[in-house]
């Protein structure tokens, strides 16, 4: 079995008239399945996903056997910088050129939701691992999307009530400025509101800040006894590193943080950080086969739940289009929804008629550098939040497209 990977930040700048539904340009259904890993491989959200959800999209397609109906699958990937222009075009390259059935998209959620645009119009397969953006499966869902990924609702929800009840009542937010820190910020005042704490003043800060001297500041002359975190990657990082000298590192609360987060940090600076998540390695026998494996393939990477959604959805993607018998998008949007969720990795998962994944969330707290028994023993799981209590219902997501059935 042979599987082919490339990467290219070529770009074709193109565009496709059409609409959603009559109009769109659904691929030719040739049964011969090719797979787009679209994401950020160099930038600063490529350790949550990057080469790594290669691997895993790579580590799928070898568990399925390395063929469906026939024909040996095959996986490509392109890097797209971060940046929602390259990535729209590098989907509609790979649409045009290639003639992809599917792609994964992870990294900035302006960017994912961009390349979503361009393969709703061809009629293409999106499975969203690595943005967490609401409007995946809101106002900018696909009849071919399915996301993955938990959104900002469900990890500020996840988090927040929690620490409101623990006395966490007054927030100070610090938010990166664009459409996934706006969204995490909103979900998460909502969530404290709603748990009867209060949001008493916010710092928006530009993506890839090195310097968060200033908004932390800010936020301790707020009298806030949280510090909320509506930011990820190295943002994150920076942040939780820069709090330290500024003795404010008990207030942080994180809503998104990754398995990387911490171990690029080490458990000394974020220990006892509480977060939700939808993937954890050491939840039962399935995920810690698999984690073990891919940490020996990754090189020591603890898989995030970017990695772990891309490996589930492209596993339960060749599923359906083995039990269709085609390649078929609508077709195999439609199996993918009709048929159960047996990955392993997700208690209680099903997926809406919008696309939504839904399942049990995970809140964790990270350990303390005593506390662990090795380089993947990252969290303890405190409590595991029921999907029916944190995800709105597809009635609810303000999708108004009929999925492809």
């Amino acid at each position: 079995m042979k599987i082919k990977a490339t990467m290219t930040a070529a770009l074709m700048a193109g565009t496709i008239a059409g609409t959603f539904g009559a109009g769109a340009l659904a691929q030719d259904s040739d049964n011969q399945v090719k797979l787009l890993v679209l994401d950020d491989m160099t930038g600063i959200y490529s350790g949550n996903g990057g080469p790594n959800t290669r691997l895993a999209v790579e580590m799928a397609v070898e568990d399925f056997g390395g063929s469906v109906l026939g024909n040996p699958i095959e996986v490509l990937s392109a890097d797209h910088q971060g940046k929602p222009d390259i990535g729209s075009a590098l989907a509609q390259r790979f649409i045009d050129e290639e003639g992809v059935d599917a792609m994964t998209l992870g990294g900035s959620s302006a960017v994912g939701l961009a390349a979503q645009g361009r393969a709703a119009e061809a009629g293409v397969v999106t499975l969203v691992s690595g943005g967490y953006a609401p409007n995946f499966v809101g106002d900018q869902c696909s009849p071919y999307g399915v996301q993955w990924a938990p959104t900002t609702r469900e990890l500020a929800r996840g988090v927040a009530g929690a620490v409101v009840e623990s006395g966490g009542d007054s927030w100070y937010l610090l938010t990166a400025d664009y459409v996934f820190g706006h969204g995490l910020s909103k979900d998460a005042t909502e969530a404290v509101e709603d748990a009867g704490g209060s949001v008493v003043g916010e710092t928006v800060h530009p993506l890839n800040t090195n310097d968060l001297a200033s908004a932390l500041l800010s936020a301790q002359g707020s009298g806030a006894n949280v510090i909320g975190l509506a930011n990820a990657g190295t943002d994150l990082e920076t942040a939780i590193k820069q709090a330290g000298p500024f003795g404010l590192s008990d207030k942080l609360v994180a809503m998104l943080v990754f398995a990387n987060n911490v171990q690029a940090l080490g458990l000394e600076t974020t220990q006892n950080i509480r977060m939700a998540t939808s993937f954890y390695y050491d939840l039962n026998d399935t995920t810690r086969e698999w984690g073990a494996r891919f940490l020996e393939r990754s090189g020591g990477a603890v898989p995030t739940m970017g990695h772990a959604g891309a490996y589930a959805a492209v596993t339960h993607y060749l599923k359906a289009v083995e039990a269709a018998g085609t390649d078929d998008d609508a077709t195999v949007t439609a199996k993918m929804k009709e048929m159960p969720i047996d990955s392993g990795f997700y208690e209680n998962a099903s997926i809406q008629e919008n696309g939504r994944v839904i399942y049990d969330m995970l809140l964790v707290e990270v350990n303390t550098p005593e506390e662990s028994e090795g380089p993947a023993d990252l969290y303890e799981i405190v409590a595991r939040i029921p999907g029916q209590d944190l995800f709105l219902s597809a009635a609810e997501s303000g999708c108004a497209l009929t999925a492809a059935n």
